[in-house]
């Protein structure tokens, strides 16, 4: 996979966990872009999505929203998109958002990479035929080689990878969208560590990117 660039666009994720934000210092710190929690499960809501989508948006970040799946079954995952969606679409629908949706998928739940994959595809469907978005899919290196198979990789990657050594490719992946580099970053306006992260491309490639719609 290409190495981090000092050309490239700086991020930050967040949830209810950072507290709350002062969006106008972080992006004064440099930063350009976001994904915020938004939901968790079949159920859950972040319970600061709102007041971060809207407190980002004011301070001119460009804003996503992602999703955390707890993967069970195919009609589970079809309902976390459900629940996904109805959450954006409370707080201003997907015309709001500048980024991608996002699946975070971290957690295997005792399943296999067969079921985990069709977990993925069915949520990554469902959101795509809602938001005319290409949903991008965010894991770390190990997890894609055991529980993502090949035939998701054309959805963009959004990859975790705390290392200086990058790996030369997991599974059907050969680049990154995003990147995620480390979880102890410090940012203004943010209390505690947060995690960092990096577009491959620089802030007018991310507008670009923003106004992408599939068909």
């Amino acid at each position: 996979m290409q190495s981090r660039s000092p050309g490239n666009c700086r991020g930050t994720d967040v949830s209810h966990w950072q507290g709350d934000i002062d969006w106008n210092l972080v992006k004064s710190d440099g930063i350009s872009f976001a994904f915020i929690k938004a939901t968790e499960g079949v159920d859950y809501q972040d319970p600061k999505f709102s007041q971060n989508i809207k407190g980002a948006k004011e301070a001119g970040i460009l804003v996503g929203a992602y999703h955390f799946c707890t993967p069970s079954t195919i009609e589970d995952a079809l309902n976390e998109a459900g629940h996904f969606i109805n959450v954006v679409n409370a707080n201003g629908g997907f015309d709001l958002l500048d980024l991608p949706p996002v699946i975070d998928i971290e957690k295997n739940q005792g399943l296999g990479k067969r079921e985990i994959s069709q977990i993925v595809s069915a949520w990554v469907q469902k959101v795509k035929v809602e938001a005319i978005v290409q949903p991008v899919i965010y894991s770390y290196s190990y997890f894609i080689s055991e529980f993502l198979d090949e035939g998701l990789g054309s959805a963009p990657l959004w990859l975790a990878h705390y290392g200086d050594q990058l790996p030369p490719g997991c599974s059907g992946w050969k680049h990154w969208l995003f990147l995620q580099y480390t979880d102890r970053g410090r940012v203004s306006g943010i209390s505690g560590n947060v995690d960092l992260n990096e577009y491959n491309g620089d802030t007018g490639r991310l507008v670009l990117l923003s106004r992408r719609r599939v068909v």
